[in-house]
């Protein structure tokens, strides 16, 4: 109503009768809400609408107050929730969620960050990939978004649209073979893992983790599988034009990153001749003979960016997803396949330290 008026500044009750068509009574308890609110007037039986700029200043302080006020109320209540034992519990420090709220608790701490927001994406999910509609706001907003993603994931159907989606939006992105862990950490403050890793957190649950030396914990192991991933470059534009071509970048990332020859083909829409006579370009202008060294003299090259790639040679204490968890394969290695960018010599190198080692025997 207060739209109609505002666009006349003045009007009688007649003619906003037929523009917002309400009855009579609906229309004069309306009235008397703005009036009191001071958004109307009344002048010889005319509404006159208030200038929107002083009228709505006055109302968005009003309701900036409410709400620091409501914040503030619900810091005491979280501080009564925490200490309602009267003394400090494991429950101050982790809290486990039933699969029903995770959704909304993970909304929830997402919303409340304000720098960054680190996560780990992997299977299983539950039927069709989620989209994460919280990540998308507050990538709007600024907030750094840092995401390993396991390739099995991005190998699903509609699995590398989705992850292209949230690099378009401003996410960082990086690629692992297989992430031991899904997990999503928060300005440091909160972290959220499944109870169990087999089952999607909204059917196992999820622990909700607050600052302790647990959260500390995680937020290392994210760092140290951020340095093990590849930079995801899923649209090829990290390559200098007098390198690689966009196609050959991001050809490139996908074949570092373990996918198959038949996962590049749905990926890329191309058949399975096309993407290996393109992988054979690469190998003849990496001058390499096999796939394997196409993968050191990429990095030789500097086709990729590795994280841990220090004066031309790898270094040999990289840490490894595996660290810890017992079964989960090194970063970016598929089970039984050498990864290219895991050792720290050149491939012509290996007959010769075979030998030493069978001499020194």
């Amino acid at each position: 109503m207060y739209v109609a008026i505002a666009a006349h500044r003045r009007l009688r009750r007649l003619p906003l009768t037929e523009l917002v068509g309400l009855s009579g009574p609906r229309i004069d308890a309306a009235v008397r809400g703005l009036v009191q609110r001071g958004l109307l007037s009344i002048e010889n039986d005319s509404l006159v609408a208030a200038p929107p700029y002083l009228a709505g200043e006055g109302l968005l302080m009003r309701r900036m107050d409410e709400l620091h006020e409501a914040r503030v109320l619900l810091e005491e209540l979280t501080d009564l929730y925490r200490t309602a034992s009267g003394e400090h519990t494991s429950d101050e420090l982790v809290e486990l969620l039933p699969g029903h709220v995770v959704a909304q608790r993970l909304a929830q701490i997402q919303s409340r960050a304000r720098t960054e927001v680190m996560m780990v994406d992997a299977p299983p999910y539950i039927g069709a990939l989620p989209t994460n509609y919280m990540q998308l706001e507050q990538l709007a907003t600024h907030i750094t978004y840092r995401t390993v993603y396991d390739r099995r994931g991005l190998e699903m159907a509609g699995g590398f649209e989705r992850a292209r989606h949230y690099v378009a939006a401003g996410e960082q992105a990086r690629v692992l073979d297989r992430a031991p862990v899904k997990m999503v950490i928060v300005d440091r403050e909160y972290a959220l893992i499944p109870q169990q890793r087999d089952l999607p957190a909204t059917e196992g649950g999820s622990f909700l983790i607050y600052r302790s030396p647990l959260l500390d914990t995680l937020v290392s192991y994210f760092e140290m599988l951020w340095m093990c991933g590849l930079p995801l470059d899923l649209d090829g534009r990290g390559a200098s034009p007098a390198d690689l071509s966009a196609e050959e970048n991001q050809l490139l990332t996908l074949l570092l990153a373990g996918f198959t020859d038949d996962a590049i083909c749905r990926q890329l829409g191309v058949a399975r001749r096309t993407v290996v006579r393109r992988v054979r370009a690469l190998m003849d202008r990496a001058g390499a003979a096999t796939r394997m060294q196409l993968g050191w003299q990429a990095a030789q090259l500097g086709w990729v960016t590795a994280p841990w790639l220090t004066g031309g040679l790898l270094r040999k204490d990289i840490p490894t997803a595996a660290t810890g968890t017992g079964d989960a394969p090194a970063p970016m290695a598929r089970a039984g396949q050498a990864n290219p960018l895991s050792t720290s010599r050149p491939p012509g190198n290996h007959h010769r330290d075979i030998n030493r080692s069978q001499e020194e025997r």
